[in-house]
């Protein structure tokens, strides 16, 4: 299974294993009797259902991203853009999967590019590496009707080798 690329489709997963589980649990009270201290079992699905929809809608806006990010890399003009190295993050509260013994964090990174004598930022998706030096020109693709929609190419950046 791929890493999320940003915490809506992270939050996506969470929301729709939850949700799924949380469903399954009131579906199996209609069947099963399942003992509570306090409410329904069958609560669970009122539970459960919300958490899928909101799960799944947040799962269509991660998605719908992920493809303005892909036409912008087919349609989108490419300018060199500058690393902001203060603006450089480890979210080390978002973890996926493990690198061995520890544990994986994405890294961010902004960037600023300039179009047609205008200044714009734009900060990256998760990248499961460690960027490497701050001096870097990543390319940025852009949309020239609207430049604040911009995407960084993680695959311009340079990345720190880890041993």
């Amino acid at each position: 299974m791929k890493p999320p690329k940003s915490y809506e489709s992270l939050l996506a997963f969470i929301l729709l294993i939850l949700g799924g589980v949380f469903t399954l649990l009131g579906l199996a009270a209609a069947v099963l009797p399942l003992p509570m201290r306090g409410g329904e079992p069958r609560d669970f699905a009122l539970w459960g259902l919300p958490l899928l929809l909101f799960g799944a809608g947040l799962l269509w806006y991660a998605r719908r991203r992920e493809r303005l990010w892909a036409r912008l890399r087919t349609e989108g003009r490419a300018v060199q853009g500058r690393l902001v190295p203060e603006a450089t993050r480890r979210h080390w509260y978002t973890s996926w999967g493990s690198g061995g013994l520890r544990k994986r964090n994405p890294w961010t990174v902004m960037c600023i590019y300039r179009w047609e004598e205008r200044t714009y930022s734009v900060r990256s998706q998760f990248l499961w590496r460690k960027p490497g030096g701050f001096e870097q020109r990543p390319t940025v693709y852009l949309d020239p009707l609207d430049p604040r929609r911009a995407w960084i190419d993680p695959e311009t950046l340079v990345y720190e080798v880890s041993v």
